[in-house]
């Protein structure tokens, strides 16, 4: 996790037959591969602090629920919307890859089909029209007219069975103005009518207001607010549950109250901040030898440890 504004973590519930990844195991203080590292080389041991992983909490598991809603409901008339919303860096766009990876296999035709774009510099149909055909392996030719694939995008939406749009970085449609913004919002109208089909939205405070500049998208979409990390019971889980992917050989205690509130400050409420803070810590106590992470490091830990230890011997 290299980016101070989202937090990327691996999907451990997208395994064939419900197998989950065993990255999170349901004993030991450590989960198994972190385990089998203890001894490995300080390399390998910092590879593996930077893995993306993921570790569920409550608003993680309430988003993907109503995802989940969105795709196995019947096809609806009056399609409906969610937008999820929060600070940068609480992974919005996290959850949006972990979904469309979930439901993104074309081979698999016993799972529904969900397609993923970005609406950041989208600034109308024609552009929202271009990118739903680039993810479904179709680029658009730049001769094609708005009305050419709008038609090859209903054709291709409808023959994968697509269940659900989901739509990151939604706020950006704000930075258009009024006509921009009008039309490519019509392109998303245009899907929810044509083909019945529901819409997933992620991005910041500003998301919804964004589709709400249209009144007929705004009566169809509700908000849901992700909310700030706190020193709370939620936190001190994710710290405890966290700390069995880093690969000491004494615990760290990470859950405990201390730990708790102070990263919850130095977080700022925001999740990426928090685990970058972790990773930083975990980093500098595997470089100085220790054997589990202290507070100080914890505190003092702002970047990376001065020296970078997986720079290849002899490289400048």
């Amino acid at each position: 996790m290299n980016n101070f504004d989202e937090t990327t973590f691996c999907d451990d519930d997208s395994q064939p037959n419900g197998n989950r990844n065993p990255s999170i195991s349901v004993s030991g203080r450590l989960e198994q591969a972190t385990q089998a590292l203890l001894e490995a080389p300080l390399e390998a041991r910092i590879q593996h602090v930077l893995q993306d992983r993921l570790v569920r909490y409550p608003a993680f598991d309430s988003v993907k629920g109503q995802a989940e809603w969105l795709i196995y409901e019947p096809r609806q008339t009056r399609a409906r919307g969610i937008v999820v919303s929060s600070e940068r860096g609480n992974g919005k766009t996290t959850l949006a890859h972990i979904i469309n990876r979930q439901y993104n296999d074309r081979s698999n035709l016993d799972r529904p089909f969900v397609v993923e774009i970005s609406m950041s510099g989208a600034r109308d149909a024609r552009t929202v029209y271009g990118r739903i055909l680039e993810s479904l392996g179709s680029p658009a030719r730049i001769s094609h007219r708005v009305s050419d694939r709008e038609t090859l995008v209903s054709r291709l939406l409808r023959s994968v069975g697509c269940r659900l749009l989901v739509l990151d970085e939604v706020q950006d449609i704000m930075l258009g103005n009024e006509r921009e913004q009008q039309r490519a919002l019509e392109g998303i109208k245009f899907l929810m009518n044509e083909l019945q089909m529901h819409v997933l939205g992620f991005g910041t405070d500003k998301a919804f207001q964004g589709l709400a500049s249209d009144p007929h998208l705004e009566a169809r979409f509700t908000e849901y607010v992700l909310p700030r990390w706190k020193a709370d019971s939620t936190l001190a889980n994710f710290l405890a549950t966290y700390e069995r992917c880093l690969p000491f050989s004494e615990p760290s205690h990470l859950g405990r109250e201390e730990v708790v509130k102070h990263m919850a400050k130095v977080g700022g409420g925001t999740l990426g901040r928090i685990v970058t803070r972790l990773q930083n810590a975990a980093l500098e106590a595997l470089c100085e030898g220790e054997r589990f992470i202290t507070m100080s490091r914890l505190e003092t830990a702002v970047m990376r440890p001065a020296r970078c230890a997986i720079r290849p011997q002899g490289k400048p």
